[in-house]
């Protein structure tokens, strides 16, 4: 190789290689530091769009986990709700069963349907007034712009398929007396003047009261069903969002061993060219020996 004092070759050569050493240096140090291997959008363009749409489904997951938890709050209250009011109508129908035995005069049915007609405004108001964060779930959910019953949609998904939604309305219809047809015969009322509370009369009404028994049986039944598959949707969530976890994990974290090892090798590496650039720059101070300098 001959001796110039014009481009150093090798000098230029040393020095590409070191600052080739050094930016994967400055990428391990970054690696480790960080704990995740895409710091930036060039160091894997790819990976990078696939772990975001991971994390996009992973934080709508852990939300929907959330609305879950909401959503079982939501059905304990509104059975709870529901318990109360079966418990005045199982009453009731007592008061019945007993007023419809001739052992009771007039006096003594007239007073039972007093405590009747009270717990019938009970139900009422229980249909009214039971709510979770101020939303009423015993009423018939009425859009009062349309006079029609709104779907309660609970969102148990990451994504907008209806495969991620629940609609539980249907276990939450109307709760008022009327909604069962149970509301009190004329021919019970005390103030509804010739008619009297005979046990004829007793039994009639004690019928349609046990079928309310039933009607709100069946809706309870139905709160269960929506329990026990929004449970089982939270557990899958649970296994779904542990397996897009470790997925992700193989995107964006850090490989501490391999960038460990990557660490010392680009050290040695940097060293060493620094080494050769050093002695790339002295060789052109062999020109002054020749030179007799």
């Amino acid at each position: 190789m001959s001796i110039t004092l014009g481009t150093n070759i090798p000098a230029h050569t040393a020095r590409t290689k070191l600052d080739s050493v050094v930016g994967n240096l400055t990428k391990t140090m970054e690696r480790l530091s960080s704990g995740v291997k895409i710091n930036r959008a060039g160091d894997d363009a790819a990976g990078l769009a696939i772990s975001q749409n991971m994390e996009a489904t992973i934080r709508g997951s852990r939300q929907a986990m959330n609305n879950i938890q909401n959503a079982k709050s939501y059905l304990a209250i509104a059975e709870d709700g529901m318990v109360s009011i079966s418990e005045h109508f199982q009453r009731i129908n007592d008061l019945l069963t007993n007023m419809a035995n001739d052992t009771n005069d007039d006096n003594s049915r007239t007073a039972s349907v007093r405590e009747i007609i009270e717990r019938l405004s009970e139900i009422d108001r229980l249909a009214k007034t039971t709510n979770f964060n101020g939303r009423t779930m015993l009423d018939g959910n009425i859009d009062p712009e349309t006079g029609e019953s709104k779907p309660i949609v609970i969102q148990m998904g990451p994504s907008k398929d209806e495969t991620s939604t629940l609609d539980i309305s249907a276990a939450l219809s109307k709760c008022f007396v009327s909604s069962f047809g149970a509301t009190l015969p004329t021919n019970l009322d005390p103030d509804g003047g010739e008619f009297k509370p005979t046990n004829e009369n007793c039994r009639a009404y004690m019928g349609i009261i046990q079928n309310a028994i039933a009607t709100l049986s069946t809706r309870r039944g139905l709160l269960g069903a929506y329990e026990n598959r929004i449970d089982s949707s939270y557990d899958n969530m649970t296994i779904r969002i542990e397996s897009l976890e470790s997925a992700k994990s193989n995107y964006v974290d850090t490989d501490i061993a391999k960038e460990a090892t990557n660490l010392t090798h680009n050290q040695i590496l940097e060293q060493v060219n620094i080494a050769m650039l050093t002695q790339a720059n002295s060789l052109q101070s062999m020109a002054l020996s020749l030179l007799g300098g």
